[in-house]
């Protein structure tokens, strides 16, 4: 039956093989190609955001920057001082 999808067909060595099965089971995948899909949005959309992430850190100066991690270093200590952030 024709699709309008396209295919890749994709070998990969036992050690990346023996993580995707790791990341199946843990995600709860059934499929191989399910869990490479899911992974290959994923890292697409990171790389979208870090663009994105960089443009805006590109409008601050240096000296805003360190304002900005010290006031999010110490609002992520609180959290994680209070509980509401995993161990």
């Amino acid at each position: 039956m024709p699709t309008d999808k396209k295919r890749i067909n994709l070998s990969i060595p036992e050690e990346v093989y023996e993580r995707l099965t790791k990341y199946k089971k843990k995600n709860g995948i059934t499929s191989d190609a399910g869990a490479c899909l899911q992974l290959i949005v994923r890292q697409l959309d990171a790389i979208d955001n870090t663009e994105v992430m960089l443009d805006i850190v590109r409008k601050f100066s240096v000296e805003e920057l360190n304002q900005i991690s010290e006031q999010g270093v110490s609002q992520l200590k609180g959290l994680a001082d209070n509980g509401f952030l995993p161990k």
